[in-house]
This record gives C-alpha cells, sequence and structure tokens, in this order.
C-alpha cells in the first residue's frame, strides 16, 4: 500500500530541500492515511522522557499516574534544574521499534515497516539527494504542557544519522502554544520555523541545530507527532 499523496510534486521539492537542507511538505499522506494515524498515536499511554544528573529516563504511564502532587513537583524540578545546567528535554514517547519487535500487528507496527521499506527510502533519497539512507529510527511523540526539547544537531558518534523528520498529527495547534520546530544560526538567533501543520512532514539533514519551543500551561490540546532519523547502515 502507498500512503503517500500522489500529487506530491518531487522535482520540486528536491530543489527545495537542496537550499536550505530542510524542508515542510505539507499534505505528505493521503488525508484517510494521517487520519488513521492520528486515531492510533492519539490512544497511546504515553511515557514521559527527560534527563537526571545520571542520564536518560523514561516513566511509564503508569508510574505517572502514581505519583502524588509532591512527587509530580519535585519531578519538574529536577527537569528544570538539569535544563539550566546543560541539554535537557521532557516530552512523551512511544517507542515503535518496539512496537516491531514484540511483533505488533496494528497500524503504526505496519506504517513504520512501510518506512523502513525500499519504495519510501527511495524517495526520501529522491527529496533529500542522500544516497546512504537506508532505514529507518521511529517513535510517537507527545508534547504537552511543560514540554520542551532544547537545542542540540541530532550528531551522534557511534550512530550513522543522516535526516531527522517529524510527521506531525495534531489536528488544531497555536504558535502561542508553544512546540514549534526552531532552527538556530551559530549566533544564537533562529533562521527558520516550522509550524506543525496536520498532515505535513518536516525533514533536515544532520547535523543540523535546532530545538522545540516550550509548551505553556495554558496550552490546550497536545502535539502528537512520529519522529525519527533516516539512517545509513
Amino acid at each position: 500500500m502507498d500512503y503517500l499523496n500522489p500529487a506530491l510534486d518531487l522535482d520540486r521539492l528536491q530543489a527545495e530541500f537542496g537550499a536550505e537542507r530542510r524542508l515542510l511538505i505539507r499534505d505528505f499522506f493521503k488525508p484517510e492515511v494521517a487520519e488513521a494515524l492520528a486515531r492510533a498515536v492519539e490512544a497511546i499511554d504515553w511515557s514521559l522522557c527527560y534527563r537526571d544528573a545520571k542520564g536518560d529516563r523514561r516513566l511509564t504511564g503508569e508510574q505517572l499516574r502514581s505519583l502524588d502532587d509532591s512527587q509530580r513537583a519535585y519531578l519538574v524540578d529536577g527537569i528544570v534544574e538539569v535544563a539550566r545546567r546543560q541539554f535537557q528535554f521532557s516530552f512523551y514517547t512511544e517507542s515503535l521499534g518496539d512496537a516491531l519487535k514484540r511483533g505488533d500487528e496494528g497500524l503504526l507496527a505496519r506504517f513504520i515497516r512501510y518506512m523502513a521499506d525500499e519504495a519510501f527510502l527511495s524517495i526520501m533519497r529522491r527529496i533529500t539527494g542522500i544516497p546512504e539512507v537506508n532505514r529507518v529510527y521511529a517513535q510517537a511523540t507527545m508534547y504537552a504542557p511543560g514540554s520542551f526539547l532544547l537545542a542540540h544537531d541530532d550528531h551522534v558518534d557511534a550512530e550513522n544519522r543522516r535526516l531527522a523528520y517529524v510527521i506531525n498529527l495534531t489536528r488544531q495547534w497555536r504558535p502561542d502554544w508553544g512546540g514549534l520546530l526552531h532552527f538556530g544560526r551559530p549566533d544564537g538567533s533562529v533562521s527558520d520555523t516550522f509550524f506543525p501543520h496536520f498532515n505535513s512532514m518536516s525533514v533536515f539533514a544532520v547535523p543540523q541545530t535546532h530545538f522545540v519551543s516550550y509548551v505553556p500551561p495554558f496550552a490546550q490540546g497536545q502535539r502528537n507527532a512520529i519522529t525519527g532519523w533516516l539512517i545509513a547502515a
């Protein structure tokens, strides 16, 4: 099954990507595919991922629900303290690679198998001009009030990340609710911003400095997506 919008102009997208090595593609999937993916992501029992003084941490939905108010406040204070001194993130996630390992047959597992297939990877190579891409890593992510991702460039020495992507699955969002993908210049200013339009795909070459802006307490919704990297194995 081909999930992509058949009206995509791949030659035009390739030209647009070449200028800044990044691109926001609107209406990337067929409408019925985007709707089905959005419903599947909305049903996830999310885990919280963040960092503490010892490294990356994850709390399952069950663990989060067991926390009382004082424990939640302590968790938030710890996240903020790390963010004052070093790289930090706080958002909700579900590994889609784990679904494949479990042998799940639901929509999200089938979708990741589609993304890992040669037909999809060849389209991404054509759009980006990066021929060595041949694997995919994927996770579902959700940004709620208090979520953020500080500036970084996605480079990891032990991995061969070539492209980062964000498949946006949020039906209604506002720019003053945060959760926007910003790209940075060497002087610390912002060079470009991608809004999470429903059924859009953000894709950019790695390394490239970027961050996701803080979602404030008054935000009325969740910014849902499927995110990850296209990798040279």
